[in-house]
């Protein structure tokens, strides 16, 4: 027990509630609701070493944000918001981007729109081949046609 708090004292944390000022990339820019500190690369994630697998959310401008402060190097992230602009999410091979305009779904570089167009496309042109079959009533192999 004793480790695990010299590990939490290792790197203390305040926590304060901000307002969004600016978003850019991975990081944007918050002052504190009492207008007494300002953040200008406050981070979207606590752990940023990860380029290639995560989970990012992205708050409105102007929105409330809760933050956390490292006392020792000054530096913020966003640990909660009130209100969400964009998700984006991306492991190994798949991506999805969730925002206001819709979503957006990439698998190994296949886009999950042009995979659905392209099946309506398909199934559109095996139903124009279908209405061009021709099925006479009463004419099988057994009986002769009239």
């Amino acid at each position: 027990m004793e480790s695990l708090k010299k590990l939490l004292n290792r790197f203390p944390i305040v926590l304060d509630t901000a307002k969004v000022i600016k978003v850019e990339n991975d990081y944007c820019q918050v002052v504190t609701i009492d207008n007494k500190k300002e953040f200008f690369d406050c981070s979207f994630n606590a752990v940023v070493e990860n380029k290639t697998d995560k989970l990012v959310i992205i708050p409105k401008v102007g929105s409330l944000v809760t933050i956390g402060t490292y006392q020792k190097n000054n530096k913020a992230v966003i640990l909660s918001v009130s209100e969400v602009e964009k998700i984006y999410f991306r492991n190994e091979k798949s991506e999805f981007t969730f925002d206001g305009s819709g979503f957006q779904f990439n698998r190994d570089g296949e886009n999950l729109k042009e995979v659905l167009n392209g099946f309506q496309d398909g199934f559109g042109k095996l139903c124009d081949e279908l209405a061009k079959v021709v099925v006479s009533i009463g004419v099988t192999p057994d009986v002769p046609a009239i």
